[in-house]
C-alpha cells in the first residue's frame, strides 16, 4: 500500500473538500478572505483613527496568505503552471500590496480589493453546493459572485481617487452607490467625478456596464429559466440525482433509464 509523503499529504488537503480536515483548511481560507474583505470596508472609515491597529491586522492576515501560497507551490507538480495559474496571480495580487506599502505609495493600498477573487477558487468547486444540480448552482454562484465583484472594485477605485478631492465621495457608501447608479447606466447625474482619475474610472465603469453587466445578467437569468425545465419530480433509482431535463430518458449522471412513454398504452 502506497504511503503518502508529506507533500502529497499537503497536497491533497490545500484541494480535498470531502475529508474533515480538507473541508476545515477550506473553511478557513474562506473566512480569512471574507475578513480581510471586512476590514478593508472598515478601514475605509476608521483608518485615519488607528492606523497602526489597521496596519497590524493587515501584516498578520497577509503572513497567512504567503504561508499559503508557500505550501501551495511547494506542493504542486509543475511549479511553472502553478505560478501561471489564475488562481496562483490572484493570491500574488492579494500579497503584493502589503510590501509596496512599505515605500509609501498610497494608491496601491486600493489593490488588495482584489482579494475578493480569491472566493472564486472556492466558487468553482461548490464546496458548499449539493451534488444535486451542482453545477447549475455554481454557474449561478459565479454569476452573482461577478456582478458582486465588478461593483465592488469599482467602488473601491473611485473612493480612493475622489475621496480628497469631492464633498460628495467622502465614504465607501456613497462610491458604492456611485458605482451601482452608474453601471446600471440609470445615471442620476447627483454624484459626478471631479479628478481626472476619477472621470477615466467612470468611463471605464460605462464600458464595462454596456460590455458585461447585460451580458452576466442575461446568463443569471438564463440559468433560472433552466432551472424551471427540471423535472424535480423525477429521481434517479440508481444515483438518486433528483434533477433532469424535461425530455430526459436516461440520468444525466450514470446513465439509467428515469422515464419512458409505453407506446399504445390507453
Amino acid at each position: 500500500m502506497h504511503r503518502k509523503t508529506i507533500k502529497e499529504t499537503v497536497r491533497f488537503y490545500l484541494t480535498d473538500q470531502t475529508t474533515k480536515l480538507g473541508k476545515a483548511v477550506d473553511i478557513f481560507i474562506i473566512f480569512l478572505n471574507l475578513f480581510t474583505v471586512g476590514v478593508f470596508i472598515v478601514e475605509a472609515y476608521l483608518h485615519d483613527t488607528n492606523p497602526a491597529f489597521f496596519w497590524n491586522i493587515e501584516v498578520a492576515t497577509v503572513s497567512i496568505f504567503i504561508f499559503e501560497y508557500i505550501l501551495r507551490f511547494w506542493a504542486a507538480n509543475k511549479k511553472l503552471k502553478h505560478i501561471t495559474d489564475i488562481y496562483s496571480i490572484i493570491d500574488i495580487i492579494a500579497i503584493i500590496p502589503t510590501f509596496i506599502t512599505f515605500i509609501d505609495l498610497r494608491f496601491i493600498r486600493v489593490f488588495r480589493v482584489f482579494r475578493i477573487f480569491r472566493f472564486m477558487r472556492f466558487i468553482n468547486i461548490g464546496i458548499f453546493i449539493s451534488k444535486d444540480a451542482k453545477m447549475h448552482d455554481i454557474r449561478i454562484l459565479r454569476i452573482i459572485f461577478t456582478i458582486i465583484s465588478i461593483i465592488f472594485i469599482f467602488s473601491s477605485f473611485i473612493y480612493e481617487v475622489e475621496v480628497d478631492a469631492n464633498p460628495d465621495i467622502e465614504t465607501l457608501g456613497s462610491a458604492i452607490y456611485f458605482s451601482i447608479v452608474t453601471l446600471s447606466t440609470v445615471g442620476f447625474g447627483d454624484i459626478v467625478p471631479v479628478t481626472v482619475a476619477g472621470k477615466l474610472m467612470t468611463v471605464l465603469m460605462i464600458l464595462v456596464s454596456i460590455a458585461l453587466i447585460p451580458w452576466q445578467l442575461g446568463l443569471l437569468i438564463k440559468e433560472f429559466i433552466f432551472a424551471d425545465k427540471k423535472k424535480r419530480h423525477i429521481t434517479c433509482k440508481k444515483c438518486g440525482l433528483l434533477q433532469h431535463d424535461c425530455d430526459a430518458i436516461h440520468c444525466k449522471h450514470c446513465g439509467t433509464i428515469i422515464y419512458r412513454e409505453n407506446e399504445g398504452d390507453d
